[in-house]
């Protein structure tokens, strides 16, 4: 990428009262998501969700991106400082999507250019505090990718040039862009944090622990999901808290907690042996998020 393609493009001069609210309102919803998750759980969760990722961004754009071309732009992006001299958080926010907006803009998508541009405002996300780990912005670009090709005015996987080699850019397709992917943005954080809150966590592992056959072969009971629900909303806990939580007889708890570490549901640190910490596999995200892989 040529040092132009990093610098942030001007934004109009008037930006419609309503993105600017959505991108408030955005500030706010991933804060309260990123507060449902201890840091033990939320890592494993965020594993998951760059596995899926990688998938939805084949999906949208066609192909698999060479690994390569998306280590060189984070490193470049890494030294960056595009969005440093914006002080407005929202307009932070408005000014990442207008850069996404532009990477793809200004080179071919077989360049793999889509792939690096989800890259580069995920990475702008994170400066920001958007907390985009806990959440999948290709998920939601791969349900309306036909919404999104178009807001991005592509048509048959290609852009329309100007004369002069360059692309047209209107104020009013950009901000049909960024309010589009504010809608995205939205749907993707709404979907985390209904599926995510106390409740639907507690009837999801309920469920889980009475129907997933994983569990059931394994000889692991029912009884102890209240159990492992306190683990997975704390992240870690000791031992003896946890087998106390189980409410069975000390044997029987260790017992369990055996099961659930051989089938790769918990783990205890080799460093501390005496504490048990979370762990997500596949199999077990889909008991929490079933609609995670929806279009595959």
């Amino acid at each position: 990428m040529t040092a132009d393609q990093w610098l942030i493009p001007s934004l109009p001069e008037s930006i419609p009262p309503l993105i600017l609210a959505k991108a408030d309102v955005l500030v706010t919803k991933t804060a309260f998501l990123a507060g449902l998750l201890a840091p033990e759980s939320a890592a494993c969760l965020s594993r998951q969700l760059k596995v899926s990722d990688a998938e939805y961004s084949r999906i949208i754009d066609g192909y698999n991106t060479d690994l390569k071309v998306l280590e060189d732009a984070t490193n470049l992006a890494s030294t960056q400082s595009i969005l440093r001299e914006i002080t407005e958080l929202r307009r932070r926010l408005i000014a990442a999507l207008a850069h996404h907006h532009h990477l793809v803009q200004t080179q071919p998508l077989s360049d793999g250019n889509g792939a690096v541009a989800r890259l580069i405002v995920h990475m702008h996300f994170a400066q920001i505090g958007l907390h985009p780990h806990l959440w999948s912005l290709p998920r939601g670009i791969a349900r309306r990718r036909e919404e999104y090709q178009a807001a991005l005015g592509l048509t048959g996987g290609t852009q329309g040039r100007q004369p002069s080699g360059g692309f047209q850019r209107t104020d009013k397709a950009l901000l049909g862009f960024i309010a589009f992917m504010l809608d995205v943005c939205h749907e993707e954080v709404d979907y985390m944090t209904a599926a995510l809150n106390r409740r639907k966590l507690r009837e999801s592992v309920t469920n889980a622990f009475n129907t997933n056959s994983r569990l059931t072969e394994a000889g692991i009971r029912a009884e102890i999901a209240p159990a492992f629900l306190a683990l997975l909303i704390q992240g870690a806990l000791p031992r003896s808290e946890f087998n106390t939580f189980t409410g069975l007889q000390s044997e029987a708890a260790s017992n369990q907690v055996g099961r659930l570490i051989d089938i790769g549901l918990v783990v205890s640190p080799p460093s501390d042996l005496l504490t048990l910490e979370i762990a997500l596999p596949d199999w077990f995200v889909r008991e929490l998020l079933p609609d995670l892989h929806e279009i595959w």
